[in-house]
């Protein structure tokens, strides 16, 4: 009796353990990309194995990326430089068997990336056409491994009937070469069965796809998850929006009737194509979704879209855009190594303009800085500091500065974030050329003399406490003009300057505060009395920054940044106030606190 009560609780843990009694709802690793003897640059990697009714695609990268060595990795170059661009990722696809669905509960990996690589990423997927962040990760600023990083996937991924794509996009790379690898990417879940008395779903058999150019005609995979008893046919229809692309001019499509025989689950497909045309551009897309399942009640239509990637295959004309570090590559006599060769750089305008016709601006990117020069206005352009801008012109220098004389500029938009001010300790050389800079330790003039307050440009010697001497540009059409020399010690914020009209173009180097407000005046008996019992801390400051001043109820707190701009604005209640710095962006920002008595200002850094 004992040995058949025994036997019959095995068998039932036994059915229990085949699944026999129904799916469970424990979550299971479905698959894991080790890369394991990956060099990491090839093209594609596969998975280490495939589960039971479901599939997983190798892992690729999108056109926007290099493949890059990365031992045991995936791993490219080639990320944008600023905002996330929908063709710098690494990408994968599930696909449950016919009859089956999955539940994607989680994703799991490690990821490196180098020096100058990427500071943010995100993970999106073909469930919203990528439209949606599911996590977004901010990188630290080193090239440490970071391992077991989790992305909980909500519940529009509970029970997926159609291939999911996932896309993990690397962004705000420090350099172009920078790399960032990905390994040991897992995928958490659980593949059952739809049941067979389910109503089908019409869906697309994979999320995307992507051709090139010259392709012709695009098969679009269609296909119904179940038998039905009677015949079901779809309408495969352009999305709203469709994408990127445009038609005629880079595609023909129209809306195509798919038809599913009665008891038949064989894919079906519809064709697009492609238009091959003789213009350069960037990749495109077109999207297309289901509707209109026939007869009534038949199948279910699947919300999921798919979308096709179209790579470009003609040669861009006029010049590649270079970044700043490549064009300020000089030779030993100052001079830059492309000099009179027309070139395009990318960046963000820095400075005042110290011309009244045409520019003469900086340009900064994520490598260097370089002048701007045009003596005429280009079209109806007109530049401010913070404006990011690509342009074209002749490489050259002025006494000794490396700038591009503009022909062309193209406008894009305001820059998504500025760069901090380097702190610079020596005498100035080529490196800090211009670059956005702040002298570290307050500064005195030299021969006071030599401030005329004039609306023209001057020269004004400067030296810090230790006794090196820098030379101070005060720009012509800025607000220096009608200035008194400042009397008392300074911290001074500029751009790298150089004046030599001799070669070897190898001194002359100067600091050009871009408006007064880049003299920062240390505490003196100028100051309101208030001031010396300011005190800010922490500094640097991560999230929050504690201001401390007797008597500071009802006075204006404002926070400044490195433009000189208002970025907050509150009022002291008690003489410590809290303030929340967590959003501002990494750099050097301003605290200004305004009462009856006057103003004070001190700086902080936000890390």
């Amino acid at each position: 009796m004992q040995h058949s009560y025994s036997s019959r609780w095995q068998r039932l843990a036994l059915l229990a353990a085949l699944g026999l009694f129904g799916s469970t709802a424990a979550q299971a690793q479905l698959a894991t990309y080790s890369f394991t003897n990956a060099a990491g640059d090839e093209a594609t990697l596969p998975a280490d194995a495939q589960p039971i009714n479901a599939s997983f695609s190798p892992m690729s990268r999108g056109t926007g990326l290099t493949p890059s060595p990365g031992s045991g990795s995936i791993s490219a170059t080639g990320w944008s430089l600023a905002a996330l661009d929908a063709a710098d990722y690494f990408a994968f696809t599930v696909q449950p068997a016919s009859g089956f669905q999955v539940r994607l509960d989680s994703l799991v990996l490690d990821e490196r990336r180098s020096g100058t690589g990427i500071r943010d990423w995100s993970v999106r997927s073909s469930v919203d056409n990528f439209a949606t962040d599911l996590i977004t990760v901010n990188v630290p600023d080193d090239s440490n491994t970071r391992t077991n990083k989790k992305i909980v996937l909500p519940a529009a991924f509970a029970a997926r009937t159609g291939a999911v794509e996932f896309r993990i996009y690397g962004y705000n790379s420090e350099a172009i070469a920078g790399s960032w690898r990905i390994d040991n990417v897992r995928t958490y879940g659980l593949v059952s069965a739809t049941g067979g008395t389910t109503t089908p779903t019409v869906e697309f058999g994979a999320a995307s796809a992507t051709v090139a150019e010259n392709v012709g005609v695009v098969q679009i995979p269609v296909r119904l998850s179940s038998v039905s008893a009677q015949a079901v046919t779809v309408d495969v229809v352009l999305a709203t929006p469709a994408g990127t692309a445009t038609s005629p001019a880079d595609y023909t499509y129209t809306t195509q009737t798919l038809t599913f025989p009665a008891n038949s689950t064989t894919a079906q497909n519809a064709t697009l194509t492609i238009v091959d045309d003789a213009v350069a551009e960037s990749s495109e897309t077109i999207i297309l979704k289901l509707q209109n399942a026939l007869p009534a009640g038949s199948a279910t239509v699947s919300a999921d879209s798919y979308t096709i990637t179209v790579t470009d295959n003609d040669t861009p004309t006029g010049p590649v855009v270079s970044t700043v570090a490549a064009l300020t590559v000089n030779d030993a006599n100052g001079v830059p190594t492309q000099n009179t060769q027309v070139v395009s750089a990318r960046g963000t305008v820095y400075g005042v303009n110290q011309r009244t016709a045409g520019y003469q601006f900086t340009l900064i990117d994520n490598t260097g800085g370089i002048g701007l020069f045009a003596s005429a206005a280009i079209g109806t352009n007109v530049l401010a500091e913070g404006d990011s801008v690509l342009v074209t012109g002749a490489l050259g220098q002025f006494n000794g500065l490396s700038q591009i004389s503009m022909t062309g500029i193209t406008p894009l938009g305001r820059a998504r974030r500025t760069y901090s001010p380097r702190a610079v300790v020596a005498a100035l050389t080529e490196n800090e050329e211009s670059e956005l800079i702040s002298i570290a330790t307050p500064v005195t003039l030299v021969t006071p003399s030599q401030w005329t307050g004039a609306a023209t440009a001057y020269n004004v010697d400067v030296t810090t406490a230790a006794g090196v001497v820098y030379q101070m540009r005060v720009p012509a059409n800025s607000d220096f003009a009608g200035k008194p020399a400042p009397t008392t010690p300074f911290l001074l914020t500029g751009i790298g300057g150089q004046f030599d009209n001799t070669s070897p173009y190898t001194t002359g180097y100067q600091i050009v505060p871009r408006r007064y407000s880049d003299l920062a005046f240390v505490q003196s008996a100028a100051e309101p009395a208030f001031a010396k019992s300011l005190a800010l801390y922490p500094n640097p400051a991560t999230s929050q920054l504690t201001l401390r001043v007797a008597g500071a109820r009802g006075a204006q707190v404002e926070i400044l940044n490195s433009l000189g701009q208002v970025v907050s604005r509150s009022t002291a209640t008690t003489d410590l106030t809290t303030l929340n710095v967590a959003s501002l962006p990494a750099g050097m920002y301003g605290v200004r606190l305004t009462t009856s008595e006057g103003s004070a200002t001190r700086r902080f850094v936000k890390q």
